[in-house]
């Protein structure tokens, strides 16, 4: 049987992506790491084994968003389990509670502290936008948070040998996705595209690695998107790797006095900003230790 050309404009952005990931490696000669397969499908075997090691995360974090509508640095506490639960706390200056948020079974909840209002609904990517700005499911977040790369469900089409790295890419009709893969077939970074550029596209990379008995797992994550423009960067302060979460950690009932608004009603107004992080008081202000 025949198989389907690729689009014109297809091997070349792939080939530009391959070589920015073994650039990004350094200019070392080409030794890949001697664990990792130069076979792409056994390749990107090793890589989903590596990543089901982190089931569950649980820690306090710096997360830093620049992107339109949302723009600050906020301390948080971040708890996630594969396959999509996660709960988000937002701590003001003085380390309260300022919004909470939780998704799980495909509902989404988000407590506003300060004006006390309780949002619920499905956990579309367009509710969980108040988390990451970008088209991202309740499953892709909780990968990141977990220290891994949302893979493409495509075929594995290459692996190009880098130094200290490999480069893998991946391909599914118009999309593509090119994986650097370091020791212990950590991914480092991962470039997702698709063909003619479009929204969806971004650039994740993470770094400070530190060895767990899981693998290696990164401290720092950054993701960068052009449409639409989003710049963020989470850096872990403390985390736990695969602890054991409460089930009550992914459930959001409404505190008492709260009024609860249904995201589901077309008139329901939109969630507020997690990002709208409070100003700290000026020297010599209650409350504030000078």
């Amino acid at each position: 049987m025949p198989t389907r050309p690729r689009p014109a404009l297809a091997a070349p952005r792939l080939a530009a992506l391959a070589l920015a990931a073994l650039a990004a490696a350094g200019c070392r000669p080409r030794v890949p790491p001697p664990d990792l397969s130069l076979d792409p499908a056994a390749l990107l075997a090793q890589v989903q084994a590596t990543q089901a090691r982190v089931r569950a995360v649980r820690g306090e974090a710096r997360v830093s968003v620049d992107a339109q509508g949302q723009s600050g640095t906020v301390s948080q506490f971040l708890a996630a389990e594969v396959p999509d639960r996660l709960h988000l706390e937002t701590l003001d200056f003085f380390g309260n509670v300022a919004a909470v948020l939780v998704a799980a079974d495909g509902r989404f909840s988000l407590y506003d502290a300060r004006s006390k209002v309780l949002y619920r609904g499905e956990a579309t990517p367009e509710n969980l936008a108040r988390l990451v700005p970008l088209p991202l499911t309740a499953g892709e977040l909780v990968r990141i948070l977990c220290g891994g790369a949302p893979l493409l469900d495509g075929r594995p089409t290459a692996a190009e040998p880098g130094a200290g790295s490999v480069a893998l890419t991946l391909e599914a009709g118009p999309w593509a996705q090119v994986l650097r893969v370091g020791p212990g077939a950590a991914v480092e970074r991962s470039w997702r595209t698709v063909e003619g550029g479009g929204p969806g596209e971004y650039d994740l990379a993470f770094g400070a690695f530190s060895p767990a008995s899981e693998g290696r797992f990164p401290s720092e994550v950054k993701l960068r998107s052009e449409r639409p423009r989003v710049r963020l960067e989470l850096r872990w302060r403390e985390v736990e790797v695969n602890p054991a979460l409460e089930p009550a950690l992914f459930r959001l009932d409404p505190p008492r006095g709260a009024r609860v608004v249904e995201l589901d009603e077309r008139s329901a107004p939109p969630p507020p900003d997690l990002f709208r992080a409070e100003p700290a008081p000026a020297p010599g202000s209650p409350g504030r230790a000078d």
